[in-house]
């Protein structure tokens, strides 16, 4: 498929399933109001190994929360796992399984929090039954990930925007792919937020098949996105390179 074919398919075929297994994460300074209390926000995808629940971000996001939260004390992190009820994880410390810079993927078990995602209608995307294929240059990657601009965050609620990117896969290495995203015209506004959200490979008639995380630009290349491997993530939730 390419042109008006490729794009309805993404549009009203791939969208409505990826949408089930990412959102946003945001820090979050008072429960009271959102206003003038966010702090950053990042995305997150949720997966299911076989032997845990794992709600993955980007090492990175949670580093920065983390130095944040040293300035600010009282700083929480929060998801949108029901995005009509986003919710505080209050011990996300102990939730953590592991994190790993290289990768630059976080990773924590949220199997608790299993009835919020299917309330929400958020799903673990099964990656025990679903094994990352072997990805070639060239395929269509598919994600959708919630940058900061357009954010909003008055006295009452918060919303964010979703940006939905359709690509093609231009190098594939062994830890990380990249795609060039020169020809969607955004800049890097557009993308700042979007780390942390599942990647997946689009195939006609089949269905999606996570590929990767998004880890954000690759470094000294503005025009190149960046994903960090699946199959990086181990059945335990453990984080290892994997060639």
């Amino acid at each position: 498929m390419e042109g008006q074919a490729l794009r309805d398919y993404l549009d009203f075929v791939v969208d409505p399933s990826v949408r089930r297994f990412c959102g946003p994460v945001f820090f979050i300074n008072s429960l009271q109001t959102p206003a003038n209390n966010i702090f950053g926000n990042g995305s997150f995808s949720l997966i299911d190994t076989g032997q845990r629940r794992l709600l993955v971000t980007c090492h990175h996001v949670w580093e920065d929360f983390k130095k944040l939260r040293n300035e600010h004390p009282n700083l929480m992190f929060g998801v949108c796992l029901d995005f009509n009820n986003p919710i505080v994880i209050y011990d996300i410390d102990d939730a953590l399984v592991d994190e790993d810079k290289r990768c630059d993927l976080a990773t924590f078990d949220i199997a608790s929090l299993s009835k919020i995602c299917t309330a929400g209608g958020l799903e673990f995307f099964n990656l025990h039954v679903n094994r990352p294929p072997k990805l070639e240059e060239g395929v269509t990657i598919y994600l959708i990930g919630f940058p900061a601009k357009g954010r909003q965050d008055d006295t009452n609620s918060i919303g964010f925007p979703r940006q939905a990117i359709g690509v093609a896969a231009t190098h594939v290495g062994d830890l990380s792919f990249f795609s060039d995203v020169t020809t969607l015209q955004k800049d890097k506004t557009d993308f700042a937020g979007i780390s942390g959200s599942p990647c997946f490979l689009v195939t006609e008639n089949r269905p999606v098949r996570l590929v990767g995380f998004t880890t954000g630009y690759a470094p000294n290349n503005m025009n190149m996105l960046q994903f960090t491997h699946a199959r990086c993530i181990q059945p335990n939730g453990i984080i290892q390179y994997m060639c």
